[in-house]
């Protein structure tokens, strides 16, 4: 398989906040690149209880981050020749993507996606939960949840193994 799996944090409800990004490139079911960079998200305020708490950036933090455009230019090549992007559950990380290239007036052509989420529910019924954190338990995948890199890592994991 040849794809790339990809993990945003946001800072706050809106899809344009992005914070943080990781990418794993994966080719002929390899790891072969990975990319990870905070964000200045748009709006910059940060939700303590709803994301703070949960990834641990903050506005300190981003502070001196590049913008979504200045992220693209280092991403785009990623995305746009990608066969297939992997999310656990894509819907949120695709929405991302596309507000924030929507709001930053940016237009590309964004490749299908794979929900990792939603074929663990499919392939793996008996689990408690199809939770990253659960789905990367089952298989022995380590984590280091609502890190993007790390997230992105174990949703191009586990897509290799549900396609086993």
């Amino acid at each position: 398989m040849t794809f790339i799996a990809i993990d945003f944090e946001t800072a706050n409800y809106e899809r344009t906040s992005a914070c943080q990004i990781g990418i794993v490139k994966v080719e002929k079911d390899k790891i072969t690149e990975e990319f990870v960079s905070y964000i200045k998200p748009v709006p910059n305020y940060f939700i303590k209880h709803f994301t703070s708490d949960i990834h641990g950036i903050d506005k300190d933090m981003v502070a001196d981050a590049p913008t979504f455009p200045e992220v693209w230019e280092s991403i785009s090549g990623f995305i746009e020749r990608a066969p297939l992007i992997v999310a656990h559950n894509a819907s949120f990380d695709m929405g991302v993507l596309k507000k924030c290239l929507d709001y930053h007036g940016i237009i590309s052509k964004i490749p299908s996606s794979y929900c990792t989420y939603r074929n663990a529910k499919q392939k793996l019924p008996s689990l408690k939960n199809h939770k990253l954190s659960t789905v990367c338990k089952y298989y022995n995948i380590p984590l280091n949840h609502h890190e993007a890199l790390s997230d992105a890592r174990g949703a191009a994991l586990i897509a290799l193994e549900l396609s086993k």
